[in-house]
């Protein structure tokens, strides 16, 4: 059980300065106070702690006892430890952690590198991550369990506010060896009676069946994980077809077959990566520093695609 030990920062703040100074006079000018702050709080001290801080000498000034030098090498860690809790709470310090999340599905595509660049801008800064679904990190945001999500804008809510980063549009993805995979689009009409597999994830489920529906189309549903890359995997094992946003940089599946991702034929709404933050409060210090990063992450990871399918198409003519 922790005990109150009666001892205030202050004091120790006063005892360090003087002890520094070898002087009271001198320390209470450093600080802004008056002198009699200063020798009234060590006095307070001395007679808490029942013991003599310093040697008072009209000549030399203040000299430390051996137990002042004690309490001088620990006081010094104290306030230094009190500082650093300061600076890990504190809104406008860019050190201590910063609580973030991060949609299931997009985690693997953008958290390294952003980890990897914010190590490398704001060292002292940590960005603690989770996974979770758009339904989960937006009440995560509510609850102020965490302060800024990287996310798909899915789900319309007047309580957050969405920053797009990146447009992702819906894609019919098939096995290479599918009939369709060499068309420029697939209709969700001509799919409906085939096997579809589903990303069951809250929110995303929603909307990919809703982009059925909106088209007028009952998808025939094989089977549903909560897995991006089973999906994948089920699809270019020439299992069914499925409903996806998100395009690797390769269209190979962990078991090494491929995918092929053809535009939908149909309007679908797209999807956006981005950064939510709940709506009419600006972010922190650590925050704006997270998002700065995740923008230029994103808008280079851009670049580089739009440079390759430039390279590709002139490849191709």
């Amino acid at each position: 059980m922790l005990t109150n030990p009666g001892i205030s920062v202050a004091q120790l703040v006063y005892f360090v300065s003087a002890a520094e100074y070898s002087s009271m006079t001198a320390a209470a000018e450093e600080l802004y106070v008056a002198q009699s702050a200063v020798s009234t709080s060590v006095s307070q001290l001395e007679k808490r702690l029942g013991t003599t801080l310093f040697l008072r000498r009209r000549s030399k000034g203040l000299e430390l006892t051996a137990d002042g030098r004690e309490l001088l090498v620990r006081a010094r860690r104290i306030l230094s430890e009190l500082r650093d809790a300061a600076d890990a709470v504190n809104p406008d310090a860019l050190r201590g952690t910063l609580e973030t999340a991060c949609f299931t599905t997009l985690a693997p595509f953008y958290l390294p590198e952003i980890w990897a660049r914010l190590d490398k801008e704001h060292h002292e800064l940590r960005a603690n991550a989770v996974e979770l679904s758009c339904p989960d990190a937006l009440a995560a945001l509510k609850d102020r369990r965490i302060d800024v999500a990287l996310i798909y804008d899915m789900i319309p809510d007047a309580t957050v506010t969405y920053e797009p980063l990146q447009e992702r549009p819906a894609y019919v993805g098939v096995s290479p060896d599918h009939s369709l995979a060499g068309r420029t689009s697939i209709s969700l009409r001509e799919m409906a009676s085939e096997p579809f597999i589903l990303l069951n994830i809250p929110g995303s489920r929603e909307y990919f069946l809703q982009a059925f529906s909106a088209n007028g189309v009952t998808p025939n549903i094989a089977a549903q994980f909560q897995s991006f890359e089973t999906v994948r995997g089920m699809v270019a094992a020439g299992h069914g077809y499925t409903l996806l946003n998100q395009v690797p940089h390769h269209d190979l599946t962990y078991s090494g077959h491929q995918i092929a991702a053809i535009p939908v034929a149909e309007p679908v709404r797209p999807l956006n990566v981005a950064l939510a933050y709940r709506a009419g409060e600006g972010l922190t210090a650590k925050a704006r520093a997270f998002a700065a990063v995740c923008r230029d992450v994103i808008a280079e990871q851009n670049q580089t695609a739009a440079t390759a399918q430039t390279t590709d198409t002139g490849a191709h003519r």
